[in-house]
Parts: structure tokens; sequence; C-alpha cells
């Protein structure tokens, strides 16, 4: 998939459409409106100001239908006829509802197999226990603990991720035991919510007060934190989408009713609020709610729920989207995600051209700016700047709930733009990010799914941790069948090659494939029709499959025109310009329209090619590629709790002038390969074993490497250079320090008195190492030499791309302040910080007291390292 942006050329007939649409589709929005003059007053200019720049993006079908409306989702049928005929119009294609597809095979199903084994063993009870006990009833069961535990935690989440996974599984596999787990929740969530009274349904410790005070205007808002709640709206979205789900998948009509009073008691918290209150209160992390809310309209028909979406509109973050404003560096990656979700839902429910803006521009971003080879996004959470990845592949990247979110989005859109770009993303998200994220063993899910050198999956406890990612996972793996096919009451698209069959509800057909992809490179579909019946089929031709792409209808081969005749690369313009290399990197649909018929078949041949991948900011960091597969260089088994120290020797691939075919080559099973005699130790610059390559998802208890470093012989001797003069700095450090401790390791730290206000500072991790910081303060005993000069060095992090490390604090020694915490803007990675220490500190003195001591309110940077040192031997 190409990184730069995809343009795809519109007929002058299409244009023309588009506008007269929008314009249609404008005043259908303001006449579906709550407050025509109010929260969506439009003036002419605004409406002609979107409605210019939403034909550029976006493109209006042909209505599919009202049997087709009444389904939401695929799932029941909604209450009001007219929204979803509304959304009927907005959509050009369907994806074919989960219910009515079947995943038959492959990883995806065992994937599938084993999260619905992980399901069946949770207690709900457990889960609902802090619902049932903050609203006086009494427990059934001990609550589990983890990040669903008590206090400021995330309590009562995993409930919601619970209810929306077990009716996606019923929806799924139409397996009982899922629908009668789901209404058991909801039985129980309404019998809390009867208890409490007024609506509220929340398992929160504080929430009663906490979401008090913000009733009656008092807002503490930070990223995380409201009113001393960790993301309250972010862990009540859950429960409000459990709801949801359960009444659209599993037909469970109390669940609507649930669900709209708890509607109604968030509606009365924030009916007293300002808008500006309001926008500062959503600078914490909130979830979907703006999701949930206009879901809820199209559930019930009543505009409340409209209304209430748009209030929860984060206009500080999506304003510079609908703008086309790359805002995302520096923002926390899941925290964004759900927004615009939102906004893609509520575009096909009231068709704002401005919902559509934002959530078409920021996927163009992410996907092809923002994404890793994997699929996955961000490093340490957080978004990096555009096209900065290669600095950035090391650590803790990519979260399994961006993914989990980034196909939900994907999926939306594809519904309304039919284009193969989106299922190309797809495709790289599921068979790679998605199945690495699962233990093929055991079912354990990963928190962050890394692409880095010599990297693991961070496998979870399912039973304790209970981290946002196992409740996304909960769901993602329950979803595998939905967006495998598309329909329109004309056309039926194959987006994926997944072994599997869908009842096509608009054409009266049934469609099975058979295929061995992802391993494989073949795939047969078979019909099945009530009566003949027109349409076409549009199947994806995978670009990665390139001219060597074959489809045969009934056996008889048709011709495929060899891809770059599809294109027009000059496009009006001068072909080949600069920068354009990669605009047409993206996989097209073969429509093959004709009457089908029982028993008709089409058989594809995909093979998949090996190359590279290198990321933008840094051509000699790449990924092998085969196909739509990564290869990750197989390192060994896992480490489950691995020391500093302990990380693999990776060695460079010393091939940046030479075909990728030539050195990778086959080592014997399908999607077995080995980079042959091209490995080399950047240290000595000896030749290591050849690298052993493995398809990324069968690397489940594996230690291994997404991108590598394919550099020339040059740029390894210029490495090795840099690497004895950096060996030569430490070694000087070393021969200067006089004590020095290892932050977080309890031996170390007892035999160097730690001492810590409060004390139960928790550690943090960076890159394979603990450190400490936070409020108050934090001190070691640490040796000195009177003889000589002093100073203290001090280790600290910033992550690339990110703003720097920043804090308001002192170093202090023996009660005395030597120095003030100032960020390095220009480090990344561990950096050093020398402070010097007065003479008369250390005079006559074989010890000191090195205190990091935060200023009134502010915080300590995390520090990963204090040394004394001899500041002469430097």
């Amino acid at each position: 998939m190409g990184r730069r942006r995809i343009r795809a050329a519109l007929d002058a007939g299409r244009a023309r459409r588009i506008i007269e649409s929008i314009r249609g589709a404008e005043s259908a929005r303001l006449a579906n409106s709550p407050n025509p003059t109010g929260i969506m007053a439009s003036t002419r200019r605004d409406f002609l100001q979107r409605s210019a720049s939403a034909a550029a993006a976006i493109t209006l079908g042909a209505p599919l239908g009202l049997q087709a409306a009444a389904e939401t989702l695929g799932a029941a049928p909604t209450e009001v006829p007219s929204v979803a005929a509304f959304e009927a119009k907005m959509l050009r294609a369907r994806p074919v509802a989960l219910s009515k597809t079947r995943v038959s095979g492959g990883p995806l199903k065992r994937a599938q197999e084993l999260d619905a084994q992980y399901l069946l063993s949770l207690d709900p009870d457990r889960m609902l226990a802090y619902y049932r006990e903050r609203a006086g009833l009494p427990k059934k069961a001990e609550p589990y603990a983890g990040w669903d535990g008590d206090g400021r935690n995330l309590t009562g989440h995993i409930a919601g991720h619970h209810l929306s996974a077990v009716s996606l599984m019923y929806a799924a596999t139409g397996d009982t035991r899922f629908k009668d787990r789901s209404d058991y929740i909801v039985r129980e969530l309404k019998t809390v919510q009867d208890k409490n009274g007024d609506g509220y349904l929340s398992a929160i410790a504080i929430g009663r007060q906490a979401f008090g005070e913000l009733q009656h205007g008092v807002i503490r808002s930070a990223a995380f934190d409201l009113n001393g709640m960790w993301s309250p709206w972010y862990t009540l979205h859950k429960t409000f989408a459990g709801l949801r789900d359960a009444y659209r998948y599993t037909d469970n009509k109390t669940a609507l009713g649930v669900e709209a009073k708890f509607a109604g008691w968030a509606e009365g918290i924030l009916a007293p609020l300002s808008d500006e209150q309001v926008q500062h209160m959503l600078n914490t992390e909130h979830g979907g709610m703006n999701e949930v809310l206009a879901d809820l309209y199209a559930d019930t028909g009543d505009k409340r729920w409209l209304a209430l979406s748009y209030r929860f509109e984060h206009r500080a973050f999506t304003d510079a989207l609908k703008r086309h404003q790359d805002n995302l560096s520096g923002k926390h990656v899941n925290c964004q995600m759900p927004k615009i979700i939102g906004s893609a839902a509520r575009y096909g429910y009231v068709a704002d051209p401005s919902d559509m803006m934002a959530a078409a521009f920021f996927w163009d971003r992410v996907a092809q700016h923002h994404t890793y080879a994997a699929g996955g996004q961000g490093l340490a959470e957080y978004f990096g700047p555009p096209d900065v990845l290669g600095a950035r592949v090391d650590g803790r990247t990519c979260e399994s709930c961006n993914v989990y979110n980034m196909l939900k989005l994907t999926r939306r859109m594809f519904s309304f733009a039919p284009d193969a770009h989106y299922a190309d993303f797809q495709e790289r998200a599921l068979f790679n990010h998605a199945l690495s994220s699962i233990d093929f063993d055991d079912g354990r899910m990963s928190y962050m799914v890394p692409v880095g050198r010599g990297v693991q999956q961070e496998y979870q406890n399912m039973q304790e941790s209970f981290t946002c990612c196992v409740g996304t996972g909960m769901e993602n793996h329950a979803l595998h069948g939905y967006g495998i096919y598309y329909e329109s009451p004309d056309t039926v698209w194959v987006t994926q090659f997944v072994p599997s069959s869908a009842e096509l509800s608009m054409h009266g057909a049934r469609i099975a494939q058979d295929t061995t992809f992802p391993d494989g490179d073949t795939a047969k579909l078979t019909f099945a029709v009530d009566k003949p019946k027109k349409f076409t089929l549009a199947l994806r031709r995978p670009v990665w499959a390139g001219d060597a792409f074959v489809v045969k209808v009934n056996g008889a081969p048709v011709e495929q025109p060899p891809l770059a005749s599809l294109r027009d690369g000059a496009a009006g313009g001068r072909a080949n310009a600069p920068g354009n290399e990669d605009v047409d990197q993206t996989s097209v649909f073969v429509n093959l329209e004709r009457e089908w018929k029982t028993g008709d078949t089409v058989e594809l041949t995909i093979p998949k090619a090996l190359r590279l991948e290198p990321t933008p900011d840094k051509r000699s960091v790449a990924a092998i590629m085969w196909g739509p597969l990564v290869l990750a260089g197989d390192w060994g088994p896992r480490v489950e709790r691995r020391r500093e120290g302990q990380q693999v020797a990776v060695p460079v691939l010393v091939a940046a002038d030479r075909p990728v075919a030539e050195w990778v080559v086959s080592d014997g099973a399908p999607g077995n390969y080995r980079a042959q005699q091209v490995a080399k130790l950047v240290d000595t610059g000896a030749a290591a074993p050849d690298v052993a390559l493995r398809p990324f998802y069968r690397t489940d208890g594996r230690t291994y490497s997404v991108y590598f470093d394919v550099i020339s012989q040059p740029e390894l001797d210029a490495r090795r250079e840099s690497i004895a003069a950096e060996h030569e700095r430490m070694r000087k450090l070393e021969a200067a320090t006089v004590g020095s401790v290892q932050i977080g390791q309890q031996q170390a730290e007892h035999d160097a008195n730690y001492q810590s206000d409060p004390a139960n500072r928790p550690p943090t991790r960076n890159d394979g190492r603990t450190g400490r910081g936070g409020p108050g303060w934090f001190s070691y005993d640490l040796p000195v030499d009177p003889s000589a000069p002093a100073a203290i060095v001090v280790t600290y992090f910033n992550d690339l791309g990110l703003p720097p490390a920043t804090g308001d604090f002192e170093i202090v020694v023996d009660g005395t302040s030597v120095a003030r915490f100032e960020p390095n803007t220009g480090a990344t990675g561990f950096f050093t910080t020398q402070y010097a220490v007065p003479a008369e500190l250390i005079r006559g003195k074989s010890k000191v007291t090195v205190r990091f001591q935060a200023t009134g309110k502010g915080r300590i940077a995390p520090v990963f390292g204090v040394r004394t040192v001899r500041a002469n031997a430097m």
C-alpha cells in the first residue's frame, strides 16, 4: 500500500452528482437536526464552504432500499425506518451482516475460536460486582482486579467490552450461549439502573461525587483524569456500547431501554454546563461517546441523542482535521480514534459534511503517514510527526486498541466510498497486527505488538490484567468476518481472502470462499442463488499480486490487463514527476457483470512476491514483505521476564544494493524464508548466521524483528565508528563513577537507602529500563570522593517525535539544591545530564544523599539512572 495520498479521478458527471447529493444531504441534515437554528446552525456561506469541500471528498450512491436499510449493521431491525432509509442513501456498499457471514477456516477462524473460549471462561458476576456494590446491592461474586479493579481504575469497563463481545460473537457464530450471556448481563445492568433510580449506571468508585461536581461546573480536566476519575466517560462509553451491541446484535430491546435511560442521565449532567465548560471537560479521554449517542439516535429516532452527540464533539481536535491540517503529533492515538469513528457514524445518519471531512482526512493521514508496516500506530501510545517512522520503530509501539478502532473506521469508510485502498488497509491490519496480537497456543492477547528489533508481544494475564487491549481484543476477534463482503442492489464486493461464507440478502444468493490464503495463493468462490440473478461481482485485485493475478469464471480465464495500463500516471500532467512514485500503489476491483447461477465458480490466483517496504524518513529501515504479509525475523523463544541487558543482538542486513529476491530465499514451507549471507554484527562487522523469516502472525511465543537495518558496507563501517566512540564515552563515564544505583531494582535501591514520599511510588519503564518520577520526592545515598571535583550524572529519556520529558523539580545534595531540571529539546532516547556539586558539600564526606524534589505541585521527570562521578575524569 503506497504511503502517499492516493487520489482517484472523478468524471464530470460524477462531480456534478456529488454536488447535487450534498445539497440534498444538507437539506436532509437540517431536517433531521434536533435544532436547525442552534447546535447545527449554518449560514449560506458555511453551507457553500462545506459543500464545495465535501464534493472533493465524498460520493453518495443510490439508495440501498428500505429492506436493507432496516438492518442496522446487519443486526436487529431499527425501530426508525426513516433514519435507516436516510443512512441507506449515504451508503454505496453495506457490509454483509455479521450474522450472515461465517469464517470457516484459517488463522482468523482459530483466533475467533480462542476468543470464544476465553469469553465463556469469564464470570459475568465478577465483572458486575462493583456495579451492584455502587448501587447498594450485594455482590454476587468477588470482583476482578487489574484495570477493572477498585479505586481510580477503569472499574466497569470490562463488563461493557464483554457485553459487546458476546453479542458480536453470537452474531458471528449463532451459538446461543453468547446470547444467554448477553441477556444475563443486560438484566443485571437493568437491576442496577433501577436501584439507582435516575438512569445512572456505573461501577466507578467516586462516580456519584465526581459527576456531581461536574454537573455543578467543577471541572478538573487532564489527559486521563477528570475530577479524580480515570477517563470516566471512556469507561461509561464501554457500557453504552455494550448495551447498543446487545440491542443491535441480539435484538434485546431491554438493552435499548436501559441505554436510553443512561443517556438521559448523561444529558442531565451536561445540561447546566456551557459549551466552553464541556469543551474543557473533553480534554480528558472520553472514548466514543459521540458515536454511541449518534447510534442511539439512529436506533430510537429521538433527536435528543443526536444533540447530545454533538455536545461530545471535541472541537479542539476535530476542527483542524476539517481544515485538512494534520494535528496528530503528540496526541494519544487511542484517545482520538473513537472520536473520529463517531464522526463517521454520525455522517451516515445526518450527512453533516464536516463529519466526513474530519473522518476521511484522519483516516488518510493515519493510514498513509502514521502507520507501520504491520498496520499499527504510535510509539508509547502517541502519534509522532507524520512520516517519521524509521526513527520510532523501537520501543513500545502499536497498541492493539488502535488496530481495533482503525478497522472499525475502515469498514465504515468503505461503506461510503468502496475504494480498494480501504480494503488494502483492512487486509494489512488483519493479517499482521490483529493475528499477531493473540497467542495461538492459549489465547492470550497483547497490549502492545511492537515492530522494532528483537522485541516480543506484550501478552496479558487474561484473568487478572483486564487492560484496554484485553477489552478491545474480546471484540476484535469476534469481528473477523465483518467486512469480507459488501453489497448494494447491483454489486457484491469481495474485499478479503478468507475461508468463509455469506448470505447476500439483496440478491437471494449465497457465496462460499475456499482459500489457502494467507500462506497459499489461490481462492475459489462458489455461488448458490434462489434463481438466476444479474449483478456485478467486484473482486479485489491486490496490487501485491502484480500482473500474475488470474481470474477464471467456470474454468474460463478472464483476461486481465496489466495494472500499469489501468492507471494514467500523467493524469493530464507530466508523467513520472518526482514525488509521485507511489501514488498508484493500491489495489483495484475487477468487475464481473453477469447473470449468476447456482454452481457458478470464480477461481483466483493471487501470488505473493517479495519486496522491501522502507520507512519514509529512513530508507535504510525496512520491513520485508511477502505480498501483504510482514516477514519477521525469528530470534528464538520469547523471554517472559526479560531483564535489562537481555536484548537480542540483532544483526544488520548488508544488502542495500541488491534486489530482495536475490538474498531472501525460500526455507521450505510456504511463508518460511531466510535472509541468506547478508547478516552482519554491527560491533565487529563479522558475518552472522542467516536470519530465519516467518509471517509475522506466526511469531506468537517468539522474539522477533519486524523492521531491519538494510544498509551498505560503507554505512556499516560508519556505524561501527559511531559505536566505538560511544563505547569510549561510556568507558570514561564508568572510570569516573564513584557510585551509582540501578533505579527500580529492589536490592540496588535497598543498598542505596532509597527513600520516598509518597512511599508507594510506582516504577516506570521505558525501552527495557526502569525509572522513577512523579510528585513529592525520592532520594538515594551514594558514595563520593572528596579528593576530586564531584558531579551528579542523571539519565533521562525522551521519546522521539514527542515533546521532551518535562518536570518541575530540583536536584538536592545533602539538603542543598545544586540544580533545577531543564528539558533537553535536542536529545532522543536515553540521555545524561551532568550537574556540578560544590566542593563544600562533599568536603570530608564519603557519602551524600541525592534527592529529587518536586517543587510545589510539580512533578519529577522519570529518572532512569543516577551516578556520582569525579568531574575531572570525564
